[in-house]
């Protein structure tokens, strides 16, 4: 039977295109800042409630709108940006298709008043579900206030779609971190839930906005890389040796100011220092490229988080002839950052750039492998181990037998073969056995018919996920007082995460106060845990809560929480071990419920029987 074909109305027309731009609150957030970026503005000011869901509010001191123009403002594909098709090609905005507004009003009630002059007299526009009233007169300053209201309520099955309300505020930082780098002149602030949260006032160097968003340390031992050719300029902060992370939280690249996410770059910046890199580590960078507009398209994705560029090549080679110049003028190769085959130097000019346009031919199918950018949605993450030796002491925890599994069914342990080596573990007096640690990495243990190889860390962080479980069902874990507070000073976006965790960390045996500005004050720890690791555990704690992928199992908070703090506390690859802390290390892994995996599934050990042994040698 034939279906009949019919025209949709504006308004579903209208929700199907608000699906496209509008994904999320962080999906307002950006189109409003873009448009309060593109007016001009030196201040904008940013007010969040119910993580954007009841409110979002961006007060901007810009160019403004006349009255003909605010009409007009909220209709579909209407801009003051392009007048002509060939105009795509020349975009140098941040908007310009004139969608965002339409399609923001089309899901939400959105009020915006304007004034394009300083007499103090403005005009006002309502829309209540895409359905706009007449421009009235209204008392304004020179700039546009624009307040959305109830976003989804007239598609409430989007909301199923969302994060909680703790993960949806953090997505919408992050974008707030995304957005203001690139300009560092304007005075940017925003309050979550009415507290100041953000306060990034005006800088004379990106260098500078970028200590605002990642930390002053962070920023002061950034390489600047810069490199000019065929219309292209380029300038690129990368992360030193000592900031390697297998994850890391910054890899953001401008282009003409605008966000967006390339894998060319992102993959010539590490090759540019892969002989710095360990084996699966990977630099932080903010790269900022200028380029004639004509050579690229800006009009590939709904939300403009991808360009096309007309040669993707030249592009790679340019990205990586900067940042290898520019890191090879400051660094001197430390030894213990690269493997023997990675220390074999990359072919300098003449013939560069054919190595370049080699290295991006072999890598073509390395490249659709990386992450073009650190994935937001979610502020929780894997395990990232830092270059960084630890001092941090390992200590004996008190050991527990729960009576049932956390895993998932089909990770727990059920073959007889696996009960058996289970029954043999926890029976095994560790206490008498004589360990080896191998490369401050693994424990090497002798068992009855054969061989165990401990990953120190994954064994640790198996304890102390299991540990801090239990803390959250007793609601406190044993704490020391500090003689002094220690104060750690963090980002906005930082401090906002363990704000939203305090009750978590408070079980975890820390006491956290806030301490002024973007500072807090830590006055206890965790029992086992000496103050000079303090900060280091709390970074890493956060690191973890923000990088972004996070397995399924994970979905509760609880279990989040005690994953970072499993990640943040435990010891880390290169720390020595004595004799008496390997073997607590191994009483305690014995005594948990799952101890053959870490929190995020990595195996905490590999046995190898007599048998095996005695067949690699041909016995």
């Amino acid at each position: 039977m034939e279906r009949t074909v019919e025209v949709l109305s504006p308004s579903v027309v209208e929700k199907i295109a608000a699906g496209e731009v509008i994904e999320r609150p962080a999906s307002v957030l950006k189109e409003l800042i873009e448009n309060s970026i593109d007016a001009g503005s030196t201040k904008i000011d940013i007010t969040i409630e119910d993580a954007g869901f009841s409110l979002i509010r961006i007060i901007d001191n810009g160019s403004g709108m006349s009255p003909r123009n605010l009409g007009k403002s909220l209709l579909r594909h209407a801009t003051s940006k392009i007048q002509s098709a060939d105009d795509l090609f020349s975009i140098g905005t941040m908007g310009f298709r004139g969608e965002a507004l339409a399609a923001i009003a089309a899901v939400s009630r959105v009020t915006i008043t304007s004034s394009s002059d300083n007499s103090g007299m403005g005009y006002q526009i309502v829309s209540n579900g895409g359905e706009a009233e007449p421009v009235s007169p209204f008392e304004h300053p020179k700039g546009t206030t624009i307040v959305m209201r109830d976003l989804f309520f007239n598609v409430p099955a989007r909301k199923k779609f969302m994060k909680t309300r703790k993960g949806e505020q953090m997505a919408m930082l992050r974008m707030l971190e995304q957005l203001v780098i690139p300009f560092p002149s304007i005075h940017f602030t925003a309050s979550f839930e009415g507290k100041r949260t953000f306060d990034a006032p005006s800088a004379e160097t990106l260098r500078e906005r970028i200590a605002d968003v990642a930390g002053i340390d962070f920023a002061k031992g950034l390489i600047e890389c810069r490199n000019e050719q065929n219309g292209m300029d380029v300038v690129v902060y990368v992360s030193t040796p000592e900031q390697l992370k297998e994850r890391p939280r910054f890899q953001s690249l401008y282009v003409n100011l605008r966000r967006i996410d390339n894998d060319s770059v992102t993959f010539a910046v590490r090759e540019a220092f892969s002989k710095y890199l360990g084996a699966s580590y990977r630099p932080s960078f903010f790269c900022f490229l200028d380029i004639d507009p004509s050579r690229i398209d800006v009009n590939v994705h709904p939300t403009k988080q991808q360009v096309k560029f007309d040669d993707e090549r030249s592009l790679f080679g340019f990205i990586y002839s900067a940042v290898k110049r520019g890191i090879g003028d400051v660094m001197v190769k430390p030894d213990h950052f690269s493997t023997p085959s990675q220390q074999q130097p990359v072919a300098n000019s003449p013939g560069e750039k054919g190595v370049e346009l080699s290295l991006f031919n072999e890598n073509a199918a390395e490249l659709k492998k990386q992450p073009s950018a650190v994935d937001y949605s979610t502020i929780f993450t894997t395990a990232q181990p830092q270059s960084s030796l630890s001092s941090q002491p390992f200590q004996p925890l008190q050991l527990f037998r729960p009576e049932a599994s956390d895993e998932p069914e089909e990770k727990r342990v059920d073959s007889k073969k696996d009960s058996a080596l289970q029954y043999e573990m926890h029976e095994q007096i560790w206490d008498l056995i004589s360990c080896y640690q191998i490369h401050g990495l693994f424990i090497l243990a002798p068992i009855k018919n054969g061989i165990l190889l401990i990953d120190q860390h994954a064994a640790h962080e198996r304890v102390l996920f299991e540990q801090a479980l239990e803390d959250l069902k007793r609601g406190r874990s044993a704490s020391q007082q500090l003689l002094f507070p220690i104060v750690i000073e963090l980002t906005p976006t930082e401090k906002s995460v363990v704000e939203s965790g305090k009750d978590y960390f408070a079980a975890f045996g820390f006491e956290i106060a806030d301490f002024g500005g973007r500072s807090l004050s830590i006055s206890a720890i965790p029992a086992f845990i000496r103050d000079s690791v303090v900060v280091e555990t709390i970074r890493e704690m956060i690191r973890y809560l923000l990088d972004g992928k996070n397995p399924e199992s994970f979905l509760e908070p609880e279990k989040r929480f005690a994953a970072a703090f499993a990640c943040g506390a435990a010891i880390k690859a290169g720390q020595k071990l004595s004799q008496e802390e390997m073997n607590a290390l191994l009483n305690s892994l014995f005594s948990a419920k799952n101890p053959y995996t870490c929190p995020h599934g990595r195996p905490t050990l590999v046995r190898m029987s007599l048998d095996e042994l005695s067949r690699r040698f041909l016995r």
